[in-house]
Formats: structure tokens, sequence, C-alpha cells
């Protein structure tokens, strides 16, 4: 949301600034591992899922070299958009070549994007010019 909304107000003002967003699909940190459960002490589901599946590596997992290309795209590809997500080509986004991926629909919605960024500015202090 707010990769869209930076790249939106940069156009907008002219700043020149191409935003866009990436995600690594499913790769083999432990942040896949460790990050569902967020300190609590029973493995959620989505933990236990994570913890079944890993064993099926290369056949639903990636490794770290190939999770990184949506992100190495997204920030050095002459072909890469502003305003656009990058991420795993294959089967549910989870792992392949860099390409489009899709927004979810809860992040495409302009207004809510703005807010986002509105709502997000008092809190980090960060302010941008406004257009012209």
């Amino acid at each position: 949301m707010f990769a869209l909304e930076l790249d939106r107000r940069s156009r907008e003002a002219g700043w020149g600034i191409v935003s866009n967003a990436a995600h690594p699909g499913l790769t083999k940190t432990n942040l896949q591992i460790s990050g569902p459960s967020s300190g609590q002490q029973k493995p959620t589901m989505l933990a236990r899922f994570y913890q079944f599946t890993w064993q099926f590596t290369p056949f639903v997992w990636q490794d770290v070299d190939e999770g990184i290309l949506p992100a190495l795209y997204a920030a050095t590809s002459p072909q890469a958009e502003g305003g656009t997500f990058y991420g795993p080509s294959g089967l549910g986004e989870v792992k392949g070549k860099a390409a489009e991926a899709s927004i979810p629909p809860s992040a495409r919605g302009e207004p809510d994007n703005r807010r986002l960024w509105e709502l997000s500015e008092p809190f980090t202090g960060v302010r941008y010019p406004p257009a012209d």
C-alpha cells in the first residue's frame, strides 16, 4: 500500500521517484518458521503448515538465492515499473522466476492507501512535499 501510494504521489508531484513492491514467495528462511507464531507458546496453524512443508523442499519452498530475485528485479531492472508488485511466477506465486504479481484487493484502493499514508506521517515524523 505504501509503495503504491508513494508511486502515485511521486507521479502527481513530479518527484521522479519510481516505487514498486516485491514479495519472495515461500522462501526458506527462519522468518517463515518463527514469524507466524509471533512469540506465542504454541505454534499457529500457519507455523505448523510451514514446518510440515519445509521437508518438501524444493517442491514447495525455494532457497534464499531464488526468493530474493523478485526484490532485485523490482529494484534494479529497467523494465520494472512503478506501482507494480513483483513476485515468483509459479503456481500461487510461491516460487519461480521474478514476474509481475497480483496485488491483493485490499491494497488496490487508492483512498485506503492515501489514508494509511496520512495516518503514518505523524507516527514516523516523515513528510514529503505536497504536489504543486
